[in-house]
């Protein structure tokens, strides 16, 4: 599939985009690219099977971690924030449940000290100008937490884009399929984030602790460029959901096998959400015995005041 027309125009877009960006932020140390970032990937190719006509977009790079995202609705309690955390995706869709999302609170406690701290009298009209703009980030975020659910990094396969990899002809989108290829592994997954436009090689908490235990959000799975990812663009469904991992893995394999298969079978990813907790039965109202009731025969057993039991059952009779 792999020809001399082969190489996207991508990837020297990428790469003018680093080196623009480079430039632009030469006073600017900590918004420098550091130089892992610099070098994060080794081609990009445009792909096309010459009997089915599916077409792929294969990037060859790194692995960094991204554990965004959240879903009160599958996952009530947050997974943690580490630096840079943000509770969304760009994979979302509308609510299903009112569970809250767990990180709705935080922000909306975030808004009001940024409203509070507006309206005192001391505050300089420089810092008022931040204020305004951090008010309006928050209260779009609240609105958005409370409308939507999102991927969530630690549980859920996914990679992250480029923004400039959206745009233009076959351009890949979010909600597209993909795998992951490292090693001899196959790793379903979608493209659920998208990235700022001058880094490439990113998959979700959950793709790269499975290639390597020891992954954090801030220690990376594979820093060498022998991670494929390899993306069909316009295969993202009508509408995003939550998660179906084995219709992931279903459709993965149908477009593998379109681009010639495999030799080795994908890897089945489990669903490791924890079932939401069962509800606590009510207990069944006891009743007091009147005070001319005889005791209970000596030998039979007497049910514990506290005892409580989700159905009702009939007491043993006493042994003679």
């Amino acid at each position: 599939m792999a020809g001399p027309d082969s190489v996207s125009p991508l990837f020297s877009e990428l790469y003018n985009t680093k080196v623009r960006m480079l430039r632009e932020n030469l006073v600017r140390l900590d918004l420098l690219l550091s130089r892992h970032n610099f070098f994060d990937c080794q081609t990009v190719l445009q792909l096309q099977h010459p009997q089915s006509h599916r077409k792929a977009l294969l990037l060859q790079a790194d692995m960094d971690v991204d554990a965004d995202g959240s879903d009160g609705d599958r996952m009530p309690i947050g997974t943690g924030a580490p630096t840079n955390f943000k509770p969304f995706t760009s994979f979302k869709w509308a609510k299903k449940t009112p569970q809250p999302n767990p990180y709705l609170a935080g922000t909306e406690e975030r808004l009001k000290k940024a409203e509070d701290e507006f309206n005192a009298k001391t505050v300089t009209a420089e810092r008022k100008n931040d204020l305004r703009k951090a008010i309006t980030q928050l209260r779009a975020e609240v609105a958005t937490l409370k409308k939507f659910s999102f991927l969530i990094g630690m549980t859920d396969p996914y990679i992250v884009i480029p923004g400039a990899f959206t745009r233009g002809r076959d351009a890949a989108k979010t909600g597209d399929y993909a795998v992951v290829i490292f090693g001899d592994a196959i790793y379903p997954s979608i493209v659920g984030d998208i990235g700022p436009n001058d880094k490439v090689g990113e998959a979700s908490f959950r793709i790269g602790k499975e290639i390597n235990p020891q992954t954090t959000p801030y220690n990376r799975p594979v820093s060498d460029l022998k991670v494929t990812y390899l993306i069909f663009p316009g295969t993202a469904d009508p509408q995003f959901g939550p998660p179906d991992l084995e219709k992931l893995q279903a459709t993965c394999q149908k477009l593998v096998d379109e681009i010639g298969g495999a030799s080795v079978p994908l890897h089945h990813w489990e669903n490791i959400i924890p079932p939401p907790p069962t509800p606590t039965p009510s207990p069944t109202p006891t009743i007091s015995p009147s005070p001319t009731s005889t005791s209970s025969p000596s030998g039979s057993p007497s049910a514990s005041p506290s005892a409580t039991f989700a159905f009702p059952i009939a007491s043993p009779s006493p042994t003679k």
